[in-house]
């Protein structure tokens, strides 16, 4: 048992290899095989591959079988009258007879075929845009699960770089400290000086404290997204995934590649074939029998004896069924049909322009997050000289502790926000990715 352990633990933990760092495109791989959300898509696929071989097969020849047994403890009697078996008996007297046999056992086997049917074409067409369906909401639920994937991996790398300048900027404050000690010694600032840089220290601290435990929950959550176990160790990479290297005039939105596009268009044509349906049920459908069957009659329970007849009865034929008059429910039923086409063709155009509008608020979206990014990036080396200035200034007594640890804090801020621009920047990518290159499967 316990050797048992010891080798999940290792199979656990060596699941995404040793060392490998993995990116948005692996760690989806990884989710087509392992997270329950695509693996239920994709069944839904099979499933709608399963219900068009259901309708197909309907349409193909039926063979059954039937096996019957019949024991009357009292044989039915028919009433004929008298005079037909005794001359001059009264003409109202009657006499009963008794027609069968007590014991009464037959076989038969019986084949169906459907010839024609328009309900039956319609319906088969029906179900094959059904699985169409089915493949375009799985291709969406794919490219939806990976958008998640790209922007919780996003989030663990922003708070990983979140985490890394904070480190630096301890690292800093507390050489900082350090030559504020050697100048208070020195006597050229005051003692109480080395406060303020105590303070931003502390501040630092917890804000570093805050982001490793964001990060934990970060890491949790892209697990159970792409369906790892949650004890599995994880090496993901360690920047933003082309955030710098691509411009907005490398995307080219067309609402027509769009999926949910074409599911409302999808939805239209199945909801037309659904329609066609219903009217179909007042057509004329042929069918075809045949029917073999066998049948002994006994005084006594001998069926088993080969010596005494079965007595054979063979037909075949054809049924048409012709719908002459339903009461007025064919009609309530196309017009639920015609209802839901228009319903459909509706939502459409609905989806297409809320798709249009989509489009233009990702490419401001990213238009605006790039312009941050990169102004920020220019403010940030401004400030950094202005700190660097400042603290030259300090090693000669020209300032103080109190203005030198204000200027870190707008270096810090500055710092930051370039962080959480270029994070910005990274999701604006990715969701304009999704709509403008649609995953293929």
């Amino acid at each position: 048992m316990k050797r048992i352990f010891i080798f999940l633990s290792f199979l656990i933990t060596s699941l995404f290899g040793v060392g490998q760092e993995l990116n948005s495109l692996s760690l989806f791989e990884y989710a087509k095989k392992n997270s329950p959300q695509l693996l239920n898509s994709a069944s839904d696929i099979y499933m709608s591959e399963q219900k068009i071989n259901e309708i197909r097969a309907s349409g193909l020849p039926k063979i059954n079988g039937e096996l019957s047994f019949q024991n009357f403890i009292n044989v039915p009697t028919t009433v004929v009258p008298a005079s037909a078996f005794v001359p001059g008996a009264p003409e109202d007297e009657l006499i009963g007879l008794s027609f069968g046999t007590p014991f009464n056992a037959n076989y038969n086997l019986k084949v169906s075929q459907l010839i024609f049917s328009f309900n039956y074409i319609y319906g088969l067409k029906a179900a094959e845009n059904f699985s169409e369906l089915s493949r375009l909401a799985n291709i969406q639920k794919n490219q939806t699960v990976f958008e998640e994937i790209k922007l919780s991996l996003g989030q663990v790398i922003f708070l990983q770089k979140m985490q890394k300048l904070m480190i630096k900027n301890l690292e800093e404050i507390q050489g900082l400290i350090n030559k504020t000690n050697k100048l208070v010694e020195n006597g050229l600032v005051e003692k109480s000086s080395i406060n303020d840089v105590l303070v931003i220290e502390l501040d630092i601290k917890s804000g570093l404290e805050a982001l490793k435990s964001n990060e934990v929950l970060a890491i949790l959550s892209l697990k159970s997204l792409i369906g790892a176990p949650i004890d599995s160790n994880i090496t993901l990479i360690k920047n933003f995934e082309g955030s710098e290297s691509e411009t907005l005039k490398s995307f080219s939105m067309n609402p027509k590649t769009n999926n949910a596009v074409k599911i409302g268009e999808q939805n239209v044509i199945l909801n037309r074939l659904n329609l066609k349906a219903t009217q179909s049920e007042g057509y004329p459908s042929l069918y075809g029998f045949f029917n073999q069957q066998h049948m002994a009659m006994r005084n006594n329970f001998d069926f088993f004896d080969t010596s005494k007849d079965w007595y054979p009865a063979t037909l075949w034929g054809i049924n048409v069924t012709v719908p002459i008059y339903n009461s007025g429910e064919g009609k309530a039923k196309r017009k639920q049909k015609e209802l839901a086409l228009l319903k459909s063709e509706n939502e459409l155009r609905e989806i297409e322009n809320q798709i249009f509008q989509l489009y233009q608020l990702l490419q401001n979206n990213y238009k605006n997050a790039y312009l941050n990014y990169e102004n920020q990036k220019i403010k940030v080396g401004l400030v950094e000289k202005v700190y660097q200035n400042e603290e030259k200034k300090l090693g000669l007594g020209a300032s103080n502790s109190l203005t030198l640890s204000q200027r870190k804090i707008q270096l810090l801020n500055a710092q930051q926000q370039l962080i959480k621009n270029e994070f910005e920047l990274y999701k604006a990518e990715v969701q304009i990715k999704t709509h403008s290159n649609p995953i293929k499967l």
